[in-house]
């Protein structure tokens, strides 16, 4: 009997361990494309590019987000879309959102617009809203990286309007963990 109890507790160790608090198995997802998809012409900006005479072509409509498996002691999440590939290779901040309360799992299709409850930091832009990508014709495809953060910081905690260098120096021994998606954009000629 007890070779059998042991052998049953050996089988059951990694269901036992999986169910355990991991912040290696906090996911992001989104329905609006899958990791390393393309993003939609609804998804670039709008009106015309701050960096020359083209017309961004989009709407700004941010993508729906979902993630799971927030480990123990999340008590809010942030959102941040970069683009490595901007500025020739100096990188952009297209949205940061944060002080989103741990009862919340996912953010809707066009939750960036900047009429929703989200703290909102500062990008590279003006808004404090989503801005999505604006790149030149016939440029190279851009790479942007999605990423949310599970957070011990209540909601409130941190205030609005901060830059992604001020929002990763105030997180900091705060990131319980991170889950990221990388999505792409070429521009529509």
């Amino acid at each position: 009997m007890i070779k059998v109890l042991l052998a049953l507790a050996v089988l059951l160790a990694p269901l036992a361990a999986r169910a355990a608090d991991h912040p290696d198995l906090f996911t992001l997802t989104s329905s609006d494309f899958p990791d390393n998809g393309m993003l939609t012409a609804a998804n670039a900006g709008r009106g015309k590019s701050p960096r020359g005479p083209w017309a961004c072509g989009g709407q700004d409509v941010s993508p729906a987000l979902a993630w799971s498996h927030a480990p123990r002691g999340t008590k809010s999440y942030a959102v941040i879309m970069d683009d490595p590939d901007a500025a020739s290779g100096r990188g952009g901040t297209h949205w940061i959102a944060y002080g989103i309360p741990a009862s919340i799992s996912a953010l809707p299709r066009n939750a960036g617009n900047g009429s929703s409850h989200l703290l909102v930091g500062g990008n590279n832009g003006a808004t404090l809203a989503y801005h999505g990508p604006c790149a030149e014709p016939n440029a190279k495809t851009h790479h942007f990286y999605w990423m949310v953060f599970a957070l011990d910081l209540p909601p409130g905690a941190l205030k609005p309007g901060l830059t992604q260098a001020q929002f990763m120096r105030r997180i900091k021994g705060h990131n319980l963990a991170e889950a990221s998606l990388v999505a792409r954009y070429a521009p529509h000629t």
